[in-house]
């Protein structure tokens, strides 16, 4: 096997009011085209961008649109899509080893996300495991809550060790190592490349470029050497070069005519057909053997009939004509687009952007870690000969001869295979670099040699100046944290006596050396992403100055952790690092 399957679902209303899904994946398009009560259908696509970091504002309210433009909560369109995918996976086993009966509590799951996703995308992909029923002996999410009408709790946590967010970058180093080691091991030629040194994975799939860096150390374990890094460039950037070459051809800006003309949904399944299935297979097609096309070669595009009447044959065959190296026959229904053509308007722009990446993350790294000695390509994008080619020469061209450039066997299932490997010892990755500046807001008392009047408060409970708006922070960005390492903060006190639950707000930008959450005009130099929620004990009615917590933050894992110990008694305390409860965009200074 040697595919992967796009987050397309279609759900269908029962007769109870809950939902079923219909279809998924390649095949759900279509299906959705062809039924003939759509209002008992609703449909989604493409909605794994929206929780990337700079993309949307992602919290638990955060609304996803069906192609009925009916807004629903995106967190419960991921668990039905987790929930299919789970409910697949037993029944498959229950047909292929029907004994004994295994049950979703019987594994470990692993989710793979991006690294370049914040804290608050990776948290609603656990909240949408446990809605999905991964956890626990409940079937899972059946029914979509009315978008507005209430807000969403939170969902209990169960057996949530049994769940690891796996960065999908790392995934794809640990399997292309691993791969690599083998055909090493088995090659007979002494030359077979034989990586040593640091070493960059770009995994480019077709929605974003994920890229880490790591070393491989004397004992076997990984140091990650690189804060993640990437951008929303990956290959349906291609699709939207073509999209746009197309609108100039029919001179239909969004094709907004054609959308506005009829049925919109049948019409945008018609374009999402012809942009991401017949193109998408020229696409392939072409960055897999363009070092067999001759510039004048071509590439031939079935244009959908329903478009091709709208428009008019004449329309597009004289919009056509207005670019060199594009036809458009109407015998066949076919745009004939020269490869030069495809290079230049299509693939190139799209490189481009990638190398620039890629460049930033190669500088960033080797000025600290000196030179990197091998490059490996993954992902669904990132297998394409023609940008493989496109980024070694782009490398060797500013950093000199590289030694090994890899695509290791089945580039587009290497998350999925290093998913498993990375799985079995998630210790083996024993450091990592901080993504972000993390931190809380804090009011502490007044130094008039450290702090800026600008934040000096009155604080009437404690009868003493504060310090307002300081920026504690747990972790600079870049800083490396080793596996065993933790952030401690000791003898945090609630602001009240009658407090029995603290709230800090977690914040994060990406500078180092911030001191305070607001500048002196009152801008914010950090971004509230989360709540740090601490259960602070009253037993005794003691004073509040003696009912001190300390609390230790991990940002070692692929997840940031919280665990809060109670002073008088020494038992822990519940404490929830909560990223979704609040919503504001993430600001890249």
């Amino acid at each position: 096997m040697d595919t992967r399957i796009t987050n397309c679902i279609l759900l269908e209303k029962k007769p109870d009011g809950g939902y079923k899904v219909a279809s998924f994946g390649h095949n759900a398009r279509g299906v959705y085209s062809k039924v003939r009560n759509r209002e008992s259908y609703v449909y989604f696509e493409r909605i794994k961008m929206l929780m990337k970091r700079e993309k949307k504002v992602i919290d638990r309210e955060s609304p996803v649109e069906s192609f009925s433009g009916a807004k629903f909560y995106l967190v419960e369109v991921v668990a039905f899509i987790l929930r299919y995918l789970k409910d697949y996976f037993l029944d498959h086993l229950r047909k292929t080893k029907p004994s004994p009966i295994l049950k979703a509590t019987d594994f470990d799951w692993v989710i793979t996300v991006p690294a370049i996703w914040d804290p608050r995308g990776k948290r609603m992909m656990r909240e949408a495991a446990y809605l999905a029923g991964l956890l626990t002996s409940d079937p899972g999410i059946s029914t979509l809550t009315p978008y507005g009408v209430s807000l969403l709790p939170s969902p209990q946590e169960t057996n949530a060790n049994h769940l690891t967010l796996a960065l999908e970058p790392e995934c794809a180093a640990l399997y292309s190592q691993t791969i690599t080691e083998v055909d090493v091991a088995n090659a007979d030629n002494k030359d077979f490349p034989q990586p040593k040194g640091a070493y960059m994975v770009l995994d480019i799939g077709g929605g974003t470029v994920d890229i880490t860096a790591q070393i491989k150390q004397d004992d076997g374990s990984f140091e990650v050497i690189n804060v993640p890094s990437g951008n929303d460039w990956g290959g349906t950037k291609v699709n939207e070069q073509f999209s746009k070459l197309f609108q100039e051809i029919v001179n239909d800006e969004n094709f907004e005519n054609f959308l506005s003309s009829g049925d919109h949904e049948k019409r945008q399944i018609v374009l999402n057909e012809l942009l991401y299935r017949e193109f998408e297979l020229q696409k392939v097609t072409f960055g897999d053997s363009y070092d067999k096309f001759d510039h004048n070669d071509e590439v031939g595009i079935i244009i959908p009939r329903s478009i091709v009447d709208f428009y008019g044959s004449e329309v597009i065959e004289k919009g056509a004509k207005k670019f060199s190296g594009i036809e458009y026959v109407d015998d066949s229904d076919c745009l004939y687009i020269e490869s030069g053509v495809v290079e230049e308007r299509l693939f190139v722009p799209v490189l481009e952007h990638i190398a620039s990446c890629v460049m930033i993350a190669i500088d960033s790294t080797t000025q600290v870690h000196g030179d990197i000695d091998t490059y490996y390509f993954v992902g669904g994008f990132g297998g394409s000969k023609y940008l493989y080619q496109y980024l070694c020469d782009a490398i060797t061209k500013k950093y000199g001869s590289i030694s090994h450039m890899i695509v290791p066997k089945s580039p587009k299932l290497a998350i999925a295979q290093g998913a498993v490997i990375w799985r079995r010892s998630p210790d083996n990755i024993t450091a990592r670099c901080i993504d972000a500046t993390y931190g809380i807001a804090l009011q502490i008392p007044f130094d008039p040699k450290v702090h800026d009047d600008q934040y000096k408060v009155y604080n009437e409970e404690q009868q003493q100046f504060k310090c307002n708006n300081i920026f504690s922070v747990f972790r600079q960005r870049g800083d490396v944290v080793k596996s065993s390492e933790a952030y401690l903060i000791e003898g945090i006190a609630p602001a009240y006596q009658k407090m029995t639950t603290m709230k800090f707000d977690i914040l994060s930008t990406l500078d180092r050396g911030v001191q305070y959450t607001k500048d002196k005009d009152g801008e914010e130099t950090a971004t509230k992403i989360g709540e740090l929620v601490i259960d602070i004990p009253n037993i005794g009615d003691l004073q509040r100055s003696q009912r001190l917590v300390d609390v230790t933050v991990d940002f070692s894992g692929t997840e940031i952790h919280a665990k809060a110990k109670y002073r008088v008694t020494g038992d822990e305390v519940d404490v929830l690092c909560d990223f979704l409860s609040v919503a504001k965009p993430f600001q890249r200074n």
